[in-house]
């Protein structure tokens, strides 16, 4: 980013977006938002762009912290579900704290991989094939994307009994004929 840059004021998280990464610039942390086939500024923190895309999906950061929680456990570093589309959470989920100024929230679904580059630097390889350095070792990605997944699978568990709550329970009764006597 040279000296001279243009940055957007707002932001909201989506499908495309693929990590928040921040970014000093002139005392002020801006987040460098890397989507799909794009990337550019925004003049807010990453941690105010995960809040403010929560409560546009109707949501909020205690409730979806709380879902977090209840769906894996009082965890440090807990993924968060964003919103959802026809049943697809929008999973992020941070590097460090999620007050942490150098915290990167990454999309879960976004990732195809994580290797270690000849720095023992940890990279995130994202499934439209850019790579980016995070600043937290490999483990610890790997236990993100861990923890993001079972946040997934919860709720797609519990999305599915709300959408068929007797399909859990097998049918016992079966009806017997009264036959009449001869």
């Amino acid at each position: 980013m040279g000296e001279k840059f243009s940055a957007t004021s707002n932001y909201l998280v989506s499908f495309n977006t693929i990590a928040l990464v921040p970014i000093w610039i002139e005392n002020n942390l801006y987040t460098r938002v890397i989507e799909n086939h794009t990337e550019f500024l925004v003049k807010m923190k990453p941690s105010a762009i995960i809040k403010k895309s929560l409560v546009f999906y109707g949501n909020s950061y205690k409730h979806a912290t709380f879902f977090s929680r209840e769906s894996i456990g009082r965890l440090h570093k807990l993924p968060l579900m964003i919103s959802h589309d026809f049943g697809v959470p929008l999973i992020m989920m941070p590097t460090l704290s999620a007050e942490s100024e150098g915290n990167i929230w990454i999309s879960f679904s976004a990732v195809d991989r994580y290797s270690i580059n000849s720095h023992s630097q940890c990279l995130v390889h994202f499934t439209n094939s850019q790579v980016l350095p995070v600043n937290v070792s490999h483990s610890t990605m790997c236990r993100q994307f861990v923890l993001s997944y079972f946040l997934k699978n919860h709720f797609q568990k519990t999305r599915d009994m709300m959408n068929h709550p007797f399909s859990q329970s097998k049918l016992t009764y079966t009806p017997t004929r009264n036959n009449p006597k001869r």
